[in-house]
């Protein structure tokens, strides 16, 4: 268990007057107990005194920290009944005391989540869940969504051990998509690739019990479009000369990374290498200067800035990063317009990126937030 994590949850509890903490959403359950849930039907309690609860479905026990000592378990489903969730959550509800009357906080606001480990569903808190508290407990219940990305936003010294291992993961599947990479080959052929061996190899790495990649390769034309709000990776042909944008998603045990590098085969043209190096530059400008206290606006001005004094700084349109942990996205955002401040241990993304009507070049890592200057968590060359 991260008793570091259950002392801060049990400050936050008493500084909002709130008597419980409860979450459903498999991505607020495992920040809170360490635990991942794969099927979305179970729940982590924190109450006042900083005492942690868990109810897990009896399938999943052996994902489960066994450090946690109240773990209430779901039977599974029979041949003689329909399985019943909402029934045997509260009947395990019920065993669990949070006074009379209690303020409890819950996921009221969450409308984006991370992906499922098991993929195809995704279970999470709605009204059901909120109306079982009400009910076993005759609750008041809290929006506390601000507060739980407020506490995600600053990581833990073990959070940022399994930030490290995803990204190490990360390193093992680009590498050996760069080695095998080859004229013809399509995009979707070496995503394949570096999602192939980022799932066999991951698992069992270092302890990890669940790893995956997910891969997006846009070249030539198609890395133009990189800077959208979604990544495809297309049945185009490689060619040589041209950009190879690679957007790389992973999670390892349900922390992610988020990494991006660009390749070319053969000789890149002058302009490629030149952006290459304007793009780690202005990396690197945030990298060194970076201090805490600072806004995010700030932090996204540092490589702004530098990019704003060259030829090419119509060709960077997107925020400079985002924050990242048990989702790829989450605050901060690190946006022009962006005033929310920088504390020791957040960890973002830093991905400044160029896109022309033929070509796509972004150079993206994951930092850890410190006094002054950052770690950079991906430890993967940028060779063009």
């Amino acid at each position: 268990m991260d008793h570091e994590k259950i002392n801060r949850l049990r400050d936050y509890l008493e500084e909002y007057n709130l008597d419980a903490l409860i979450v459903r959403n498999p991505e607020n359950v495992l920040y809170v107990s360490g635990y991942w849930p794969i099927t979305g039907w179970s729940l982590a309690i924190v109450n006042r005194d900083g005492e942690l609860s868990l109810i897990v479905p009896k399938s999943e026990l052996e994902y489960v920290d066994n450090s946690i000592k109240d773990i209430k378990v779901l039977p599974g489903e029979s041949l003689v009944d329909v399985w019943q969730p909402y029934k045997l959550i509260k009947e395990k509800l019920r065993e669990i005391d949070l006074g009379e009357k209690p303020r409890i906080g819950v996921e009221m606001s969450f409308e984006t989540m991370a992906t499922n480990n098991v993929v195809g569903e995704l279970n999470y808190a709605s009204l059901p869940s909120f109306n079982l508290f009400k009910e076993v407990w005759n609750a008041e219940l809290i929006d506390a969504t601000d507060i739980l990305y407020e506490l995600r936003k600053v990581k833990t010294e073990k959070e940022i051990e399994k930030m490290k291992i995803a990204n190490e993961i990360a390193a093992k599947g680009l590498e050996a998509g760069r080695e095998k990479l080859k004229e013809d080959m399509t995009e979707a052929e070496l995503a394949s690739i570096i999602e192939h061996v980022i799932h066999s190899e991951g698992i069992g790495y270092k302890g990890v019990k669940r790893a995956r990649g997910f891969a997006f390769v846009m070249s030539g034309v198609n890395g133009s479009k990189a800077y959208y709000p979604y990544n495809i990776s297309s049945d185009k042909k490689i060619k040589r000369g041209e950009t190879i944008l690679i957007e790389l998603n992973v999670y390892a045990d349900g922390y992610w990374t988020d990494i991006t590098r660009t390749w070319c085969i053969g000789s890149p043209k002058q302009m490629y290498q030149d952006i290459r190096d304007i793009l780690i530059a202005a990396q690197e400008e945030v990298y060194r200067n970076f201090k805490e206290g600072m806004s995010a606006k700030e932090v996204d001005a540092l490589a702004r800035n530098f990019i704003r004094n060259t030829k090419y700084a119509k060709l960077f349109p997107h925020r400079l990063g985002h924050g990242i942990g048990v989702r790829i996205h989450e605050p901060p955002a690190l946006h022009p317009a962006s005033v929310e401040k920088m504390k020791v241990n957040v960890t973002h993304t830093v991905e400044p990126g160029m896109y022309g009507k033929d070509f796509g070049i972004r150079y993206e890592d994951v930092v850890k937030d410190q006094k002054k200057g950052v770690e950079v968590l991906t430890k993967i060359d940028k060779d063009l």
